[in-house]
């Protein structure tokens, strides 16, 4: 049976539309059901890539995914930095929400933490798979949990950590274990060493973990060098493994997203040319569990500062639970950091903070959400072409929807290789079987109106003799020059096109349908439209111009000559070397030439005087 037909089928195709615009980058995708209940929770490398698969494969290895979707409404998804991210958030997810069609993580597995017992008198380091709100000092999640565990050997034994369960202090001193012998214990089991000093360790256990390892990484690296020096290649060895250990630590918790012992909203707000995005991160424990998005017309949302403001209050007024203890804004998003720190502390009992980060780890969470905002408005609120060629009919007060545009560029090198290239747009995006190149023929010299004109001509007589239909708009590169050229070589035709140019550099629209010419805002869509226009018209000409251009260069002027091709052309260069010493050759010496008669040595000898004197 193709499953994957029966799903198609009833699935609703809004799901199919909302595939194509899903992300390229890691994440997580959440199914849910149309009751919002979450069915499944999984990672990709690629958002867009793994979740089609389940739709083009027949699942008959997995029945219960056809089952499965049978039950989807809607996909959600939140990007990450990374893979290792999207696992450690993918695991997050599945332990908060337990989705009943995650079979293999049913056991809530989690990847594991270092902790630190602060709250005991003689703390240990212990490796666990679960935070808790016991006192305790937390680090980690670890995706490597061989380097992890060699990590809390290697940390015990620098830090002299005791590794037993006895209750400290005892009420009597005991013999030390063997780890005290091997010096990988202080004893504090036998009094060995102070509270104090204990502690002490402690915190600078807490401090390497806490990634403060620089000057632990410089005394190890000097101690190396002097076992080395003493022969000691064995203590060096050890030394050199130690620090190795020390940056595969710093490597492992930089992929973290974990933030000790914090609780807080990021937000992150993406602006298009149509639409705004914003989006919010849940982090609780430490861990990125949520993620909200929402997508506002601009039409219906100014985009200024006071709205900002306003949007951040209505969220949190819907909201059944007090605000977190810290609120992460984006440093350019337009918040009144101040208005909005008072509204806080008069609306809510518990202490919010309100803040807008310059560096660290907390900017790095604004980016996140910031990108998470780009990459959901790109697919709930893709670019709409049809828009786009209808806000050009309206900035330059077009009769009509330029449905079909053609543009033109012309390509040259000095007055040699000269060349032209037409594009062709159908509602807004590019239709390259339309694409057409030209070789320039009755212009003469460098003459960019005309050569406009000529192509102009003869890409409409071509239409005419064909019985096609006009473009709607023709696009010319250049300003008021080729504007001009353009409408005159339209004058003969009737029910001619529309005309307009785009200014290079200056980014100018020109159209005589508007007395004075156009300047558009970078972002207006309708200026990104005739951009990608210009852009695709220009690349498409210079394409073509390189092409001729390599082709001419690769062949000998012998060739122009009538009579000598191009296998006739090497075998002279390859016998006399240069075309210099074949003009001073002799009939005779070129007649010896296999495939040569004395006729076809001296006509060849008169094509090259001839041209020497056309020269002069």
């Amino acid at each position: 049976m193709d499953y994957s037909n029966t799903i198609r089928k009833k699935l609703d195709q809004s799901i199919f539309d909302q595939l194509n615009r899903f992300p390229e980058s890691p994440g997580v995708y959440i199914m849910k059901d149309e009751t919002d209940k979450v069915l499944y929770i999984g990672k990709a490398i690629n958002l867009r890539n793994r979740v089609r698969s389940y739709f083009s494969d027949s699942h008959e290895d997995r029945a219960h995914i056809p089952v499965m979707l049978q039950k989807l409404d809607h996909i959600d998804w939140i990007a990450t930095n990374n893979e290792t991210e999207a696992l450690i958030l993918e695991a997050n997810l599945i332990r908060t929400h337990q989705p009943n069609y995650n079979v293999k993580l049913r056991d809530d597995s989690h990847f594991p933490y270092l902790k630190v017992t602060v709250n005991e008198p003689f703390p240990r380091l212990l490796v666990v798979r679960k935070v808790e709100k016991d006192g305790a000092r937390y680090f980690g999640p670890y995706t490597d949990v061989r380097s992890m565990r060699r990590l809390a050997a290697f940390a015990k034994k620098i830090f002299r950590l005791r590794d037993c369960s006895k209750q400290l202090p005892l009420s009597k001193p005991v013999r030390p274990c063997i780890n005290y012998s091997m010096k990988r214990c202080s004893g504090p089991c036998d009094g060995k060493v102070s509270q104090e000093n204990y502690r002490n360790n402690v915190s600078d256990l807490i401090r390497f973990l806490s990634g403060k390892r620089n000057d632990l990484i410089r005394d190890l690296t000097q101690s190396m060098e002097k076992a080395s020096e003493e022969y000691r290649f064995e203590d060096a060895a050890v030394l050199r493994d130690q620090i190795q250990l020390i940056k595969d630590a710093s490597r492992l918790q930089q992929v973290d997203l974990k933030l000790a012992d914090t609780d807080c909203d990021v937000f992150g707000i993406a602006e298009g040319d149509r639409t705004v995005s914003l989006a919010v991160l849940h982090f609780r424990d430490g861990l990125l569990i949520s993620s909200r998005n929402y997508l506002f017309k601009r039409t219906t949302w100014e985009f200024s500062n006071t709205n900002h403001d306003n949007i951040l209050l209505q969220f949190y007024q819907e909201q059944q639970d007090n605000p977190p203890p810290e609120i992460l804004l984006p440093e350019n998003g337009g918040f009144e950091q101040e208005i909005l720190q008072n509204w806080f502390n008069q609306q809510f009992s518990s202490k919010t903070t309100i803040l807008i980060p310059q560096k660290g780890t907390k900017k790095i969470l604004v980016g996140m959400a910031e990108k998470n905002a780009s990459l959901y408005m790109a697919q709930k609120a893709p670019v709409s072409a049809i828009d786009d060629i209808i806000d050009l009919q309206k900035v330059l007060c077009l009769p009509k929807i330029p449905e079909v545009i053609e543009a033109f560029d012309i390509s040259n090198l000095g007055e040699s290789f000269t060349v032209a290239g037409m594009v062709q747009f159908k509602d807004g995006m590019p239709n390259k079987s339309g694409y057409r190149r030209y070789k320039i023929k009755t212009v003469d010299g460098q003459n960019d109106f005309a050569m406009m004109m000529e192509v102009v001509s003869r890409r409409l007589c071509r239409l005419q003799e064909e019985n096609k239909p006009f473009p709607d708009l023709l696009l010319i590169d250049g300003g008021p020059g080729q504007l001009s050229s353009a409408l005159d070589a339209i004058k003969q035709f009737q029910n001619p096109p529309l005309v307009a140019s785009l200014a290079k550099r200056e980014e100018i629209l020109y159209s005589p349908c508007v007395s004075e010419p156009i300047r558009l805002p970078p972002t207006h869509p309708a200026r990104r439209l005739v951009e990608r226009i210009r852009d695709e018209v220009h690349r498409y000409a210079i394409t073509y111009h390189r092409k001729i251009r390599g082709k001419q260069f690769g062949r000998s002027i012998l060739e122009d000559v009538e009579g000598i091709g191009k296998k006739s052309a090497q075998l002279l260069l390859k016998k006399f070397g240069s075309l210099e010493r074949l003009k001073n050759a002799s009939i005779e010496e070129i007649a010896e030439i296999n495939g040569f008669s004395e006729a076809k040595a001296r006509k060849l000898k008169d094509a090259l005087s001839q041209r020497e004197i056309n020269r002069e």
